[in-house]
C-alpha cells in the first residue's frame, strides 16, 4: 500500500509535542498560582474577621463593665502589664451566671442596699487578653494580643485604653507591621451617678 503525502504532513512532530507540552506547564503553572493566591486571600479574610470579632467582643465588655461600675482602678505590675479593675454590683452568682435583680422593700430595683460588689478585672496573660470576675471566673476573651496598655485619665468618668493585635503575616525582607491596634474609651456612667 502506497502513503500518500497527505497522510505524512498529518503526523505531530517532536517539535509540536514540546510546543504543546510546555505551553500545557505555562497553563497549569499559572492555575496552581492563582490557587495558591486565592488560599492566601482567604486566609486573610478568615484572619480579619476572627481580629475583629476579637475586637469587638473586647470593646463590648469593657464598655458594659465601665458603664455599670462604681470605681475603676488602673495598677501595672513588676512586668509591667496593665490591669483595669472596675468595681460593679454583684450581678454574678457562685457559677459566674448573672442574676435578676430584686426589688428592695422601697420598691426599687437593684442588688442589695447598699448593693453589694463585684471586682472585674480586665488584663494580657501572654498573648491572650482576659476578662476576670474576681473569685468567680477566669475567661481569655481575645487571642493574639501583643499589647494592652491603659491612658491613665480621669477615672470618674471615663476610661480610655489600647490593645495592640500580633501582625497574622509577616514578610521576609520588608519591614514587619506592628499589628493592628483598637482604642477603647468608655464612660463610667454609675460611677458618676454615685458620686
Amino acid at each position: 500500500m502506497k502513503i500518500s503525502g497527505h497522510a505524512k504532513l498529518s503526523a505531530l512532530t517532536l517539535v509540536d509535542l514540546m510546543v504543546s507540552m510546555a505551553c500545557g506547564l505555562i497553563l497549569l503553572a499559572a492555575v496552581i498560582a492563582a490557587g495558591v493566591a486565592l488560599e492566601r486571600s482567604c486566609a486573610a479574610a478568615e484572619s480579619y474577621r476572627t481580629a475583629e470579632g476579637n475586637q469587638l467582643r473586647i470593646l463590648d465588655y469593657v464598655a458594659m463593665d465601665a458603664r455599670r461600675c462604681y470605681s475603676a482602678a488602673v495598677t501595672t505590675d513588676a512586668n509591667g502589664i496593665y490591669t483595669l479593675t472596675l468595681t460593679v454590683p454583684s450581678m454574678y452568682d457562685a457559677s459566674g451566671n448573672l442574676v435578676d435583680p430584686q426589688f428592695d422593700s422601697n420598691g426599687a430595683i437593684g442588688y442589695g442596699n447598699p448593693p453589694a460588689t463585684t471586682t472585674i478585672k480586665y488584663y494580657q496573660s501572654g498573648t491572650n487578653f482576659v476578662r476576670e470576675i474576681v473569685g468567680i471566673s477566669t475567661t481569655a476573651i481575645a487571642a493574639n494580643v501583643a499589647d494592652f496598655t491603659l491612658t491613665l485619665q480621669d477615672l470618674t468618668s471615663s476610661v480610655t485604653c489600647s490593645i495592640t493585635f500580633l501582625p497574622k503575616f509577616a514578610s521576609s525582607g520588608a519591614n514587619n507591621t506592628a499589628g493592628t491596634t483598637l482604642y477603647c474609651k468608655a464612660a463610667l456612667r454609675n460611677a458618676r451617678a454615685w458620686q
